[in-house]
């Protein structure tokens, strides 16, 4: 292939090259001269043309002719002298630098001006305070976390100033400093490598996190690449808390459905204990089933795409055995009134001290007031036992000896003559409403507080009316031949939504029929949490209240992870 051909009209002689140092001083005038100053800035302009010897044949002597090009008006009338030198002198200019030149020099006064700074500045006792990018979060600034970390880091030495806790090249000085930033991966002139790096990319600094924090692993365990601690947690920023991680951050990974399927299909490898690591501390937590896929939906923010609360969306029951009716609670005009009024949300569901949770529903603190457990009308005082089987048995079962003492504490008598005639008399009248010890203890364990069962006539089992509800109004009761009936303990749940976190203290200003049905809801299985679109209400762009992804998920698991295996 040929080279293209400059246009006919071009003229090298005159052209002003962009590779040079130095223009022709008028140059900017369209005057300048065609051969343009020296290498060193002179201006090498003499005459305006240079003569030359014309000779026709025959002739010894000839005749000097002017070269003056035409674009600078042709051949002089003067002519040159009789040396042969042209007459017309051109006055010299001041050649200026070009473009080139300048930047040249502008780029290299830059250079060696930051690197006298950088010399003066990293070199100086002011070392320290030049190179922090700002203060430290109030988690790594206290005396107590840089004793823990002299006690953890081997490397650690009197006087740290703390940055090399983080930074670990940091006591080597500037040499070190440079020597690291070239040997690192990827390198200071792998440009393609760096420019496809993210913030989510594991670095050595991660590694310095994990020196401390050895209890923090990475998410779920169908993580396909760890993620950066320091593109999540922003130090330098201020001697307060850290910021919580931005929703960028989480949708590095749960926004990108590449790395979703990815997720998705190591996790169908991986068994069922791998996932099961968050501990219930205690608290009763709803444990749901995982999804097939797992949580490995495609989000992009809460109000648009997040998928509706596993329990709601596969309408998973509540497993608790107590029967209990919000509806009737709440509602009913026979629930006896508390101060002049019905039930409300707050008589049982009371905040706990820090007010983010509730504190556990207990039968002394929200259901005693009601339901007394008395079983003897004449005296409504003396009531059962709650909570084992085997004591409400062993109650009835010496009950000479409970009204004895009732008749002492409760009736103030103090003969033994008067003790033994109320006891006489409390347990005729006892027989005579059941008939027998045994059939008191059934009607305890079994009345329905409709029905009640009655004395055997003829072999027949008759029923009555209850006087009194047994524990099976409330509770599953089973009976044991020999032994006491076997109750069902409660599973009220204390957390049901075990990814997510929320806080009562933050919505007193909501009314709690707002987000909880409990009006309609007439069964133990309903669940009565507020779906999805209920809290999009307000925590979405048009609720104005916040809705990062923060706000409810944490990211590392728990310090007890189950470590996760093949099939």
């Amino acid at each position: 292939m040929k080279d293209q051909l400059p246009s006919p009209d071009f003229d090298a002689g005159r052209y002003v090259r962009p590779n040079q140092n130095w223009i022709c001083g008028r140059e900017c005038e369209g005057r300048g001269c065609a051969i343009g100053p020296g290498p060193g800035g002179r201006c090498r302009a003499t005459t305006e043309c240079t003569p030359v010897l014309e000779l026709k044949e025959g002739q010894t002597k000839g005749r000097y002719k002017c070269t003056r090009p035409a674009e600078q008006g042709g051949p002089c009338a003067d002519g040159p002298l009789p040396d042969g030198c042209c007459c017309r002198k051109i006055p010299r200019c001041q050649p200026v630098r070009s473009l080139r030149s300048k930047r040249k020099i502008f780029t290299i006064t830059t250079i060696m001006a930051t690197v006298t700074f950088l010399l003066l500045a990293l070199g100086g006792q002011y070392r320290w305070k030049f190179v922090s990018p700002g203060k430290l979060s109030s988690n790594h600034a206290s005396a107590a976390f840089w004793g823990a970390y002299a006690r953890l880091h081997a490397e650690a030495k009197p006087g740290d100033p703390g940055c090399a806790g983080c930074h670990a090249t940091a006591q080597g000085g500037p040499g070190r400093w440079v020597k690291s930033a070239i040997n690192s991966d990827p390198g200071l002139f792998r440009v393609r490598t760096l420019a496809l790096t993210t913030t989510a990319d594991m670095t050595s600094i991660d590694q310095s996190c994990e020196v401390c924090h050895t209890a923090h692993t990475f998410h779920e365990p169908n993580v396909v690449k760890d993620h950066s601690c320091s593109a999540c947690h922003r130090e330098h920023e201020g001697n307060g808390l850290m910021r919580p991680p931005e929703d960028s951050n989480c949708m590095a990974c749960h926004g990108d459905a590449d790395v979703m399927a990815a997720s998705r299909e190591k996790g169908n490898h991986l068994a069922a204990a791998a996932f099961a690591f968050r501990p219930a501390n205690g608290r009763q937590v709803f444990q749901a089933p995982r999804p097939k896929d797992g949580f490995t939906a495609v989000i992009h923010s809460f109000a648009v795409d997040h998928p509706e609360f596993q329990v709601l969306r596969d309408k998973l029951p509540d497993p608790d055995t107590l029967k209990f009716n919000h509806q009737l609670h709440l509602t009913s005009p026979t629930v006896p009134q508390i101060n002049g009024r019905g039930l409300e949300c707050a008589d049982c569901h009371k905040p706990d001290a820090a007010g983010i949770f509730k504190q556990k529903i207990s039968f002394e603190e929200s259901c005693r007031k009601c339901h007394s457990l008395q079983f003897d009308a004449q005296n409504a005082d003396l009531t059962l036992p709650h909570g084992q089987p085997e004591f409400v048995r062993a109650f009835l079962r010496s009950l000479p000896a409970q009204y004895a003492e009732y008749g002492a504490r409760r009736k103030g008598l103090t003969a033994q003559a008067d003790i033994d005639a109320f006891v006489k008399q409390q347990m005729a009248q006892i027989r005579e409403q059941t008939l027998s010890g045994e059939n008191l203890e059934r009607e305890v364990f079994f009345s329905d507080a409709k029905l009640g069962p009655a004395a055997q006539v003829g072999h027949l089992g008759e029923r009555g009316r209850a006087r009194f509800p047994g524990c099976v109004y409330c509770h599953e009761v089973k009976p044991v031949e020999n032994a006491a009936p076997v109750v069902t303990p409660p599973a009220i749940m204390d957390r049901w939504l075990v990814r997510g976190g929320f806080n009562h203290s933050k919505h007193l200003m909501v009314e709690c029929a707002k987000c909880h049905s409990v009006t309609a809801s007439a069964r133990t299985s309903d669940v009565l949490l507020p779906s999805k679109a209920t809290c999009a209400e307000c925590h979405s762009p048009k609720g104005g209240v916040a809705s990062g992804c923060s706000l409810c998920h944490g990211y590392h698991a728990p310090a007890n992870a189950v470590t996760a295996e093949l099939k």
